[in-house]
């Protein structure tokens, strides 16, 4: 009997600790699902709304990182703070073919659209940090749907309703997509001025 008691009191225990394990498991994967909503290719909430941040390790300094930017044409009516480049970035269309796509996997709302929004360029310890807020759509062409230079903002395609996480259909080619076009974008190499030729 006493056994049987022992064995009982075991058994009742393993249960528990099983039920205890199962809800560990359940809390860490939706920690790790939130976390990963958190942040998706460079792109994160800030404020409930959409920004893309990067960090690009380089070799120039301030100044030279300033031509750069100046020489691309990349930001509209920039000002210069301290170790920091501000201004609305040019319209920008994405690039779905170098990021692997072809216009037929890539959603409409990218491949129809230019992006455009505001750009903070900080400059810190050899690397620079690209930070794009406010992103806009502005529609290419009219195409029965929506008319050319028709607005929306990022945050209607890749935000829930609830305003609290990034949507998984942006998470997943919109997202890569914009990603690999952004980074592209906002790669400053010194150009080489050789005068001899």
């Amino acid at each position: 009997m006493f056994l049987i008691t022992e064995l009982s009191v075991v058994t009742h225990k393993y249960k528990k600790m099983k039920k205890l394990n199962f809800l560990l498991g359940v809390a860490l994967l939706l920690t790790l699902s939130l976390r990963a909503q958190e942040s998706t290719n460079n792109f994160s909430l800030e404020n409930n709304k959409v920004i893309w941040q990067r960090v690009f390790e380089t070799d120039m300094d301030f100044g030279t990182l300033v031509e750069e930017i100046r020489a691309s044409g990349v930001l509209l009516n920039f000002t210069l703070g301290d170790n920091k480049v501000m201004g609305d970035f040019k319209p920008i269309e994405a690039d779905y073919v170098g990021a692997g796509y072809s216009e037929m996997t890539t959603p409409m709302y990218i491949a129809r659209s230019f992006f455009k929004g505001y750009a903070v360029i900080e400059f810190k310890d050899e690397k620079y940090r690209v930070t794009l807020k406010n992103i806009m759509l502005a529609q290419k062409y009219d195409d029965g749907i929506s008319d050319e230079g028709e607005k929306s903002t990022l945050e209607s395609w890749a935000v829930k309703r609830r305003k609290s996480e990034i949507k998984r259909g942006f998470s997943k080619s919109p997202s890569k997509i914009l990603n690999y076009t952004f980074t592209e974008t906002y790669t400053f190499i010194p150009s080489t001025n050789n005068d001899n030729w």
